[in-house]
């Protein structure tokens, strides 16, 4: 393996890595959601908001991407 290949190996590798990151936090902060509609089972569709967050968690999200500049700030530079 040249040195080209093993950079590119290595910045495939750390993007796996965020984006796993990502989407662990996402999914810990879905949980934290549904043990806190279960705190409150008297409510109406409980069940179907539960279900709501839980196929919506296991969609892939793509994370925000640290360079971008929303169009606002893009003029100002």
């Amino acid at each position: 393996m040249n040195l080209k290949q093993r950079e590119i190996r290595m910045v495939h590798a750390n993007h796996v890595r965020n984006r796993a990151l990502y989407e662990s936090q996402r999914l810990r902060e879905v949980l934290v959601e549904i043990l806190e509609l279960t705190r409150h089972p008297h409510r109406r569709n409980v069940l179907g908001e539960i279900a709501f967050l839980a196929r919506n968690a296991l969609v892939d999200a793509t994370p925000p991407d640290p360079d971008f500049v929303p169009g606002d700030e893009w003029d100002r530079h």
